[in-house]
């Protein structure tokens, strides 16, 4: 008794074998250049971090008088305002450049990061110069 189908079906199957594992064993090449490029902390270098923490002694530079005028401050002056990093920091002086002044303390929202709970949170310690 002669089969007909018998060898396409076996074709076809030892064909979408192949396929499989090929999908299987090639999926990961796109991947292999991002995993080389981050950069992973030791746990020397973790330890080290966070077994020592350092304090600076403010200076007059850091703790200004008043409220901190939004159009001369620095980022290092930026990052003391309370839930203002070095990030949020240099998004305001990104949009100073790109933007101009700042003419309202309001127009802080309109730099990435800033929502309403933030702003309210460092209002009374930013001003404009002339308000």
């Amino acid at each position: 008794m002669k089969v007909k189908g018998f060898p396409w079906l076996l074709c076809a199957s030892f064909l979408f074998l192949l396929c499989t594992a090929g999908l299987f064993m090639f999926r990961n090449l796109n991947r292999g250049s991002v995993l080389a490029d981050t950069v992973r902390p030791t746990l020397a270098t973790t330890i080290s971090a966070t077994s020592a923490p350092q304090e600076t002694e403010p200076t007059e530079a850091d703790t200004p008088d008043g409220p901190l005028d939004l159009n001369s401050a620095t980022l290092e002056q930026l990052d003391t305002l309370p839930g203002i990093g070095p990030t949020i920091a240099q998004r305001i002086l990104d949009y100073r450049v790109a933007y101009g002044p700042f003419t309202s303390v309001a127009e802080l929202l309109n730099v990435s990061g800033i929502g309403e709970k933030r702003l309210e949170a460092i209002w009374d310690l930013v001003t404009i110069e002339g308000d």
